[in-house]
């Protein structure tokens, strides 16, 4: 069937890292079609670089916000802010060749601390004293696993 060629061509032992290659070698997809989706990549990585700096952008524009005189000032103080977190995001990626290794660790670490220790961890000192014996066991299963998790994963990493 049809469904087992697509999950093949998708997930067999041929693909490549990166799903263009692996459509670019196959050459069943007309040209306009790879073209297309290659652009539409590209745009899928700025629209991530742009929605993951706008909140550092707005934070440091609300540091500022009290030390600029006029609205205007603040556009072109804005402008720049922008401006100079794309130029160290730039030279962050051309002069540490390793960059992509850091943000693997980092995004381990930080993900494990943000989505399953802190949370669970917040919530025993919160609510700890109310809480029955089997919520604080999920809990400190949580804390125990996540942190576990968090260690392994930087050994493989590294």
């Amino acid at each position: 069937p049809a469904s087992s060629i697509i999950l093949d061509y998708m997930f067999g032992t041929f693909v490549e890292d990166q799903i263009t290659i692996s459509l670019a070698k196959a050459g069943t997809a007309p040209q306009l079609a790879m073209d297309m989706l290659t652009w539409l990549m590209i745009l899928t990585a700025f629209s991530k670089f742009t929605l993951t700096m706008f909140p550092l952008a707005l934070g440091l524009e609300e540091i500022i916000a009290p030390y600029v005189p006029t609205e205007t000032a603040m556009e072109v103080a804005s402008s720049l802010i922008k401006l100079v977190l794309i130029a160290l995001a730039l030279a962050v990626a051309i002069f540490f060749p390793s960059f992509s290794f850091l943000c693997s660790l980092v995004g381990l670490i930080c993900t494990m601390i943000v989505s399953v220790i802190f949370p669970a961890g917040a919530h025993l000192v919160l609510f700890g004293e109310r809480l029955p014996l089997w919520e604080k066991a999920i809990d400190w299963l949580f804390v125990i696993g996540g942190s576990i998790m968090a260690v392994v994963g930087t050994i493989a990493t590294v």
